[in-house]
């Protein structure tokens, strides 16, 4: 239906898989410098883990409904919007900062490391064009970076919430992400100890029980570890400590070498059409002056 016929197509066609054809050669070796390429690439980025550990939440506020002889107990129940709100508490600063001065973060020389990859060059590049015109604190700097490597997010429609951490060493993963937990279990834990130190001094026994849950889930917090005793009056139970990572997230191998082969494949195909020997234009005879083909034309 087009402006050629389908014997000119066809003989297009055939003509473009012939010279595909002689030219596999340069096609292998495009191609495999390719190749070579991103695996050179994936083996000098600095290689990132990933640790996880989950957090389970269980509300276990009692609501008195009756008198004495007739009192109920019960448990509310929490939904979506209150999950929410513990995600943006296990994001906030406040919580993360504790985290970043208890385990020192900013003396780790990981969140000072230089980038090893194309995008976080650029970005660092821009970091430091915007630091000239607003010069910025170190200290500062190192939390932000600190804090751009945590994930939180819910599981599902469930109670349970899972608390990532990205770091260039698996040790280091695993040390911060329980540390986080622990430190959720404080924030917890320190509300309680608020409301009940507001009730009376009879509840001396009260109070210790939940001095001791503090200091437990405190230490876990410095020493980046799951306090081993139950935290049940933090209203959440932490699921075990982040089991340590196996291999690096970051880079993989696989598709950055399969992107390159894709890459070098369409880029030679292309070079090879474009660049293919396209016949000169015919010259005009010198003899015939241009005015008579004006006169011609006309």
């Amino acid at each position: 239906m087009g402006g050629r016929s389908l014997r000119e197509a066809s003989a297009t066609i055939g003509a473009t898989l012939v010279l595909v054809r002689r030219k596999l050669p340069f096609l292998a070796i495009w191609v495999a410098g390719f190749v070579v390429c991103g695996a050179i690439y994936s083996h000098v980025l600095r290689p990132d883990f990933i640790a996880t550990t989950q957090i389970l939440l269980q509300p276990r506020v009692v609501v008195n409904d009756g008198p004495e002889a007739l009192r109920h107990f019960e448990q509310l129940k929490i939904d979506g919007e209150q999950c929410e709100t513990e995600l943006r508490i296990l994001r906030s600063e406040m919580l993360l900062y504790q985290v970043f001065k208890a385990l020192k973060i900013n003396n780790n020389p990981d969140v000072f490391a230089k980038p090893d990859g194309l995008w976080s060059f650029l970005g660092s590049n821009v970091d430091k064009v915007v630091s000239i015109i607003a010069p910025e604190n170190d200290y500062l700097r190192a939390f932000y970076a600190f804090a751009s490597r945590m994930r939180s997010r819910r599981l599902g429609l469930s109670y349970v919430i899972e608390i990532s951490y990205r770091a260039p060493s698996a040790e280091q993963a695993v040390r911060v992400v329980n540390s986080i937990a622990s430190a959720y279990a404080v924030y917890r834990i320190k509300g309680v100890l608020v409301r009940e130190q507001g009730r009376g001094v009879y509840r001396q026994e009260r109070l210790e029980t939940l001095q001791a849950q503090l200091l437990a889930a405190e230490a876990g917090m410095r020493f980046g570890t799951i306090p081993d005793g139950n935290l049940a009056d933090a209203d959440v139970r932490l699921l075990g400590p982040a089991d340590l990572p196996l291999g690096s997230v970051y880079p993989r191998m696989g598709p950055i070498v399969l992107f390159m082969a894709l890459f070098g494949v369409i880029s030679g195909l292309l070079i090879v059409i474009v660049l293919q020997d396209v016949p000169a234009p015919a010259r005009r005879p010198a003899g015939i002056p241009k005015y008579l083909d004006r006169s011609r034309i006309a």
